[in-house]
């Protein structure tokens, strides 16, 4: 099967055909696609991307405000603007301009500001311009006519974005970050996602590439010179520096699922029997009624998930159906898929009624069988019997232990702080971080070429073949940063995006 590989500027393919070096050398906003058959050939077609479109969007969330702005983007933007806005003119870079903009019919739409700025020194890498309307819904879109009228095409989602990428402006890393900063809703996400967007984890890429390349300068001095005795102190500091970078790239893939929970937020399943009050729990931690709640076991037929902050981090509630034995359709339907969520939790809070029987065998085995961090919760506090509320803490002993009461309110913000707490083990502002499935993956292809690399050293391996490891790890260390990657890639990584960014 042929295929396809995107890749932001056009790549050189060495060795025969083969993947074991690619270099790369920018190209003025031209997208190079390269075609690898199944026999190893090599061809080019140009990539789906029209680079001289120009391209036109709403940039403000939909509604009523204070201003809206309609942003624009590619070589024909000041053409387009002379068409709308009078009094039209040539306009300086980085100048605000006031005037009118009116329709195909030279009706006048709004009376406006307009922010002309001149490539390259743009977000896309691009002519842009933005207009600065009247912050009505019906203001804005016919602004945003007007300019699709004018000779603008509507702009796909994540396009000015993708643009910039294209463009050399920022790396496929720092273009994740933007949507990561635009939702960003706690400070840690927000920190985070302005840590990667301005280069903390393209600068440790680029210093692990760094060190590859030192590595693959001496191999092909190696291999040049093969006839030739060789330096056993100059193999020995290759592999060291391999070490080096296999270091580091460990000590980032430990704090994955540390920097994914501040991304995406700490998943918490509610779980147990029912009526132990895990939807009361559940709207008490939310500080609204969101799940309904009734006296009859069953209630809750399906999963609810609610996301909150406290103490600057995000934490998304899932409510479960109660853990029994049933034959109920829907019940049982809805019992199953709490199973399939708990797969998928970080922390799951066991919740336990002390004025129950005092039978605790089914909550026990249901504590071990989850993967992730178990706490559990003694609700309905301000009717329990404190001889059931020790007798619990000494079954679990082994777990964190939160005495709350729903219905009241007592407890509840020591367990929010106490699942916060649990996740507070990684320093945002101070180290890279990887946040996404993509970058694990890339980054874990670089650490297993590194190894097997550094294994062939000990097996005293020719060094041809130390290089063909090495170029393996450069190939994933370009897929992190989108110097090589597939269209597919890109189409879901932009498809995150609003029109506007």
């Amino acid at each position: 099967m042929p295929k396809f590989i995107l890749v932001k500027h056009l790549f050189i393919l060495l060795a025969g055909g083969t993947m074991n070096e690619v270099i790369s050398s920018v190209t003025a906003r031209r997208s190079i696609a390269i075609f690898i058959a199944s026999d190893n050939s090599v061809g080019m077609k140009k990539a789906k991307i029209v680079a001289n479109d120009t391209i036109v969007a709403i940039a403000t969330p939909s509604g009523e405000g204070a201003i809206g702005i309609v942003r624009i983007s590619g070589e024909k933007s000041s053409r387009i603007l002379n068409k709308i806005f009078k009094p039209g003119k040539r306009y300086a870079s980085h100048r605000m301009y006031y005037g009118t903009v009116r329709d195909v019919s030279g009706r006048i739409v709004d009376r406006v500001m307009v922010a002309f700025m001149k490539a390259d020194r743009t977000y896309t890498g691009e002519d842009m311009i933005e207009i600065y309307t009247h912050g009505g819904s019906n203001v804005v879109h016919a602004t945003l006519q007007s300019v699709i009228d004018a000779g603008a095409r509507l702009a796909q989602r994540g396009e000015f974005t993708r643009r910039a990428f294209l463009n050399g402006k920022m790396d496929l890393l720092q273009a994740e970050a933007v949507v990561d900063l635009i939702r960003a809703d706690n400070d840690a996400a927000r920190k985070q996602a302005l840590n990667q967007m301005t280069g903390m984890l393209s600068k440790f890429v680029l210093d692990i590439k760094e060190k590859l390349m030192q590595v693959k300068a001496s191999l092909e001095v190696l291999i040049d010179f093969s006839e030739d005795d060789v330096d056993q102190k100059q193999v020995f500091d290759l592999k060291l520096m391999l070490q080096s970078a296999h270091d580091e790239i460990m000590h980032v893939l430990k704090n994955y699922d540390q920097a994914r929970i501040i991304r995406q937020g700490i998943r918490v399943a509610l779980i147990g029997k029912p009526n132990v009050g895990k939807s009361s729990l559940f709207n008490a931690m939310l500080g609204e009624n969101r799940a309904i709640v009734m006296p009859n076991p069953g209630t809750t037929r399906d999963y609810i998930e609610e996301s909150v902050s406290y103490g600057g981090q995000k934490f998304v509630l899932i409510d479960t159906a109660g853990l029994r034995y049933s034959e109920e359709p829907v019940e049982k339907m809805g019992i199953e898929m709490t199973k399939s969520v708990l797969g998928k939790t970080d922390i799951t809070a066991l919740i336990m009624d002390p004025t129950g029987d005092g039978s605790y065998e089914d909550e026990v085995s249901a504590a071990k069988e989850q993967k992730g961090e178990v706490v559990v919760v003694i609700n309905k506090m301000d009717v329990a019997h404190a001889g059931k509320v020790q007798r619990m803490k000494e079954v679990f002993s082994t777990y964190r232990v939160f005495p709350v009461s729903a219905k009241t309110g007592d407890g509840v913000e020591s367990l929010k702080q106490g699942i916060v707490s649990s996740e507070r083990s990684l320093s945002v502002e101070n180290a890279p971080a990887i946040n996404r499935q993509r970058h694990k993956q890339a980054l874990e292809h670089t650490e297993l070429a590194i190894n097997a690399a550094m294994n062939l050293i000990d097996q005293q391996a020719f060094p041809e073949i130390l290089a063909e490891e090495v170029d393996s790890a450069l190939l994933a260390l370009g897929e992190l940063t989108g110097e090589v990657t597939t269209d597919d890639v890109l189409e879901k990584i932009f498809a995150e995006f609003c029109i506007g960014k």
